[in-house]
């Protein structure tokens, strides 16, 4: 092994630069932000500080996994025991290998007998670091426990803001901005899964950061168990960022031999607003977490769910007649939701026993997939593997196959178990449960949900198992991808519970709220979007009233507003009149003429007043994007503020046209006449804008602005008609 590594490691591609530095004991990742064109000793020497008043002559590093052996007063994020008298810890590098933008750092610890491999790889196209850890236990004779394992960064003086993600239930994914304060910034998520309430995302800001300028910082977790995100201000002042898996004590024991790998951290740098940011993210996404196969193809076909349609009341007719009306609309996937199976006629049961109800479909599930074929539609089946029911043969048959706690009473959540999916036996017949499904019809899609928190987290060891269950779970996801690659599956967990980059690398959509209320899904699927890209969330036009919220929207706002996703329809169609029908069948029409452009485009926030809401999707050359704007509440004054486009090619001419609501107001319609006659440059519409006409509170417009060059020879003689 090499005694004394390089001093540091500059990976660097067009978009970012990232230093490690490796002068101490242990690597600090020094930087990483925009393009560096020289880096050297000197320059890494000016990070350095003297020592500073009644401090030790050397400022212990905050290296990417602090040790307390290192003098670190601050949160560690590396802690292990061999037993309670032998916990010091102090690793010193001894490798670095660098392959391409993938470089890999080795330490030893003689006294604790462990190996410490820190691995970090730059994206080759974005401004996107991916890093992990792996602890692996080299004593030939004792039990090694992990109770602390997290990645640490020094955090940059000028991000002075955070944004994070937080929520609940039925409306996920609201972001909230604060100061980031000298007292700890914390976030412990303990519910087992990714959780309602703590997105694992977190954006750093310079306080002057907007939508197009500014610096920013994004972080994320990959992981769909416990996890943890701190920033602590040390008594030197400097600040700390820190995340990883959350453990329990004694959770992680390594055997001999045994290792421990952390979940990765994604860090994504911009130089230019969170825009930029976002774009990154999705790209990363886009080109690392899509597979290249059938899965996720482009066109993603609009879905149908039969959820809140029927709920637990399916059977064959009715699902019969929701086929027909689908296939009217325009659907391209038909999604039969919960209670398909033997015994499930409510929340309380069969949860399971995963076999066709012949009381509800005596010929069984293959008529119902037929008739989808026959009218150009696939078939999709709901399932919640994890889960069991008091109520159901299966846990009559096997009580100790699900997580509890010994001597404590079992909970029921929503009146269900969560199976141990670290017994092999369980892992079995889940996979051969769901195999037979998948053989036997021509299933091309699987809402797999979770529908609550883990609460009693122990194996029949009586040791804790979250970090067991998410591993488990990832297994058997892969299992069944390889086995039917085919098959599309969606993360849902009572919505976006189980919203991450883990999940992803296994499943191709996200529902990421129970909520169909529109306008709450308005500001749910703007913090969803800061991460994820609009393909991958699932975008439901849902019933009027809406049944979580009880509000009333007219189906033009639903619509529009459901369309910006991966589109699809939950409510009973059977039931609508003439006038939502033909504004739905519009609705679906317009996202499969512009969904090719809105699942491949670059997604901007465009800044409005308080009550609004504006947003863009462009394509990569800028000659074409989808433009919206939403009145969320009465405004003030009775005229909206001018419409600014932004990310338009200045020096481009663009015509622009109003395509949604179909049904517009006198106002809305006036307005639509007057863009049908104009063209204009980048500059004009992304400097003095669009005048706007009254619109009424609860209206969501969207504008299609295209390149004069780009448009049809029939769009050119329809203009010149005009003129």
């Amino acid at each position: 092994m090499i005694e004394r590594p390089q001093p540091f490691v500059h990976l660097h591609n067009s978009s970012a630069s990232v230093i490690l530095d490796c002068r101490g004991n242990q690597p600090v990742l020094a930087y990483f932000g925009s393009t560096l064109s020289k880096v050297d000793v000197d320059h890494l020497n000016q990070l350095d500080r003297h020592q500073a008043p009644a401090s030790l002559p050397i400022e212990p590093k905050i290296t990417l996994t602090p040790t307390i052996g290192e003098s670190y007063l601050g949160h560690l994020g590396l802690e292990v025991r061999r037993d309670n008298a032998n916990w010091g810890l102090l690793p010193r590098l001894v490798k670095s290998e660098t392959t391409g933008l993938l470089v890999t750092l080795t330490s030893l610890c003689d006294l604790t007998k462990l190996e410490i491999t820190h691995r970090l790889s730059l994206d080759t196209k974005t401004a996107v670091v991916r890093l992990s850890v792996s602890v692996r236990n080299i004593c030939e004779k004792s039990l090694l426990s992990v109770d602390t394992c997290a990645l640490t960064i020094p955090l940059a003086d000028h991000l002075a803001e955070l944004q994070d993600y937080r929520g609940r239930w039925g409306y996920e994914f609201q972001t909230h901005r604060q100061t980031i304060g000298t007292a700890n910034y914390v976030r412990e998520n303990w519910t087992g899964r990714t959780s309602h309430h703590l997105n694992p995302t977190i954006t750093l800001l310079e306080k002057h950061t907007g939508p197009s300028s500014g610096a920013a910082l994004g972080l994320h977790i990959g992981w769909s168990g416990n996890h943890q995100i701190r920033i602590e201000t040390l008594a030197d002042g400097r600040r700390v960022l820190q995340a990883g898996e959350l453990l329990r004590a004694g959770e992680i024991g390594l055997l001999p031999g045994e290792a421990y790998d952390s979940p990765e951290i994604f860090l994504c740098h911009s130089s230019e607003g969170f825009n930029a940011l976002t774009q990154q993210w999705h790209s990363l996404i886009r080109s690392t977490f899509n597979d290249s196969g059938a899965v996720s193809s482009s066109p993603r076909p609009v879905q149908l769910n039969t959820w809140e349609a029927l709920y637990f009341d399916v059977n064959a007719a009715a699902t019969m007649e929701l086929i027909e009306h689908a296939s009217a609309l325009g659907i391209e996937r038909f999604v039969l939701d919960d209670g398909w199976f033997v015994g499930r006629t409510d929340d309380r049961r069969a949860l399971g026993d995963w076999q066709v109800d012949p009381d509800k479909f005596p010929a069984g599930l293959s008529p119902i997939a037929q008739a989808c074929i026959n009218r150009n539609m696939e078939f999709g089946l709901w399932i919640e593997p994890e889960m069991v029911s008091r109520e159901s043969q299966l846990y009559r048959e096997h009580p100790d196959w699900v997580l509890t706690q010994p001597g404590i009473p079992l909970i029921e959540a929503r009146q269900q178990l969560v199976l141990d999916l670290s017994q092999p036996a369980v892992a079995h017949y889940l996979f051969e449960a769901l195999s037979g499904l998948l053989s036997t019809l021509p299933i091309t899609y699987l809402k797999w949900d979770m529908n609550r928190d883990i609460h009693q987290a122990g194996n029949t060891n009586g040791d804790h198992a979250i970090h067991q269950q998410t591993r488990s779970l990832y297994a058997l996801l892969a299992r069944l991808r390889r086995a039917f690659p085919n098959v599309a599956i969606e993360t849902c967990a009572s919505g976006g519970g189980r919203a991450d980059l883990g999940i992803l690398a296994f499943t191709t959509r996200v529902w990421p709220s129970d909520t169909n209320d529109a306008l709450d899904r308005l500001h749910v699927q703007r913090g969803f979007q800061a991460l994820f890209p609009p393909e991958v969330m699932g975008s439901h036009v849902g019933p009027s009233p809406c049944h979580l919220t009880g509000r009333q929207h007219t189906m033009t706002f639903r619509a529009g507003v459901a369309l910006w996703g991966h589109m699809g329809v939950e409510a009973d169609i059977r039931e609508m009149n003439l006038h939502d029908r033909q504004v739905l069948t519009q609705a679906i029409a317009l996202h499969k003429q512009y969904r090719r452009l809105l699942h491949a485009g670059d997604y901007l926030v465009i800044n409005r007043p308080d009550g609004e809401m504006a947003w863009a999707v462009i394509n990569e050359d800028q000659s074409e994007g989808l433009f919206a704007l939403a009145i969320l509440a009465t405004p003030s004054t009775p005229f909206p503020s001018r419409y600014r486009c932004i990310g338009l090619d200045p020096s481009a001419e663009y015509a622009v046209s109003l395509i949604w609501p179909s049904d517009p107001s006198a106002y809305i319609g006036e307005h639509k006449a007057s863009l049908s006659t104009a063209t204009f440059d980048g500059v004009w519409l992304m400097s003095v804008g669009l005048s706007l006409p009254i619109i009424n509170p609860e209206t969501l417009c969207i504008y299609h602005i295209k390149a004069v060059e780009q448009l049809t020879t029939t769009q050119k003689s329809h203009k010149e008609e005009r003129h």
